[in-house]
């Protein structure tokens, strides 16, 4: 009965994820004047996955989202979030989350984009072995890593640090990069993207 509760649980999160993200898709497409085929050359992800995604047909990956991020230069995060309110509780039992690597790689947006801010920050889980490649953000885009649980090794360029609990790591993101869980249990991590 647990299992079945669970799945269900599971399916309505991931629909409400599609349905935020064709929302915001949709909002910023039409106050940038673009058509499809416009985003499709910005973001390199086809004109027909980007109308999927539009309706909510459509459940995209990871570095599918980052694309049309990037290529829209715009927060991963702020694609992923409801219409905004007056105001907002966090937690990660609530928000959307995508995974990559066959579930084994989990990102929760926790606290959204906001250009005031300027940042935005995420929980991730990573299972044994687990492993993320992101590509190059815009530049001037600053990582903060702090390890909760586990450990993992954070790849940009020259850098490879292998990261424990309680550890920190600050790096620029405008270079592709890599997250690896190499410990035999759970990795949990909180990031914080900074946009200067």
């Amino acid at each position: 009965m647990s299992d079945k509760i669970n799945n269900r649980k599971l399916v309505i999160r991931m629909e409400q994820m599609s349905r935020n993200l064709a929302f915001q898709l949709k909002k910023i497409r039409q106050q940038r004047h673009l058509s499809l085929d416009d985003v499709a050359k910005a973001t390199g992800v086809s004109k027909a996955q980007l109308a999927q995604i539009e309706k909510g047909e459509a459940n995209p990956t990871v570095s599918t989202i980052w694309k049309i991020a990037a290529g829209m230069r715009i927060s991963f995060s702020s694609l992923l979030q409801p219409p905004t309110a007056h105001y907002m509780r966090f937690s990660s039992k609530d928000v959307p989350h995508v995974d990559e690597d066959e579930g084994r790689y989990r990102v929760y947006s926790i606290i959204p984009y906001n250009p005031e801010r300027g940042w935005e920050f995420y929980k991730v889980e990573m299972e044994p072995g687990a492993v993320s490649r992101s590509e190059a953000h815009t530049e001037g885009v600053e990582e903060t890593v702090m390890l909760i649980k586990g450990q993992a090794v954070i790849s940009a360029g020259d850098m490879n640090e292998l990261l424990d609990e309680g550890d920190t790591l600050v790096f620029s993101g405008h270079q592709p990069h890599e997250y690896r869980n190499t410990s035999e249990g759970l990795t949990i991590f909180h990031l914080i993207l900074q946009y200067k």
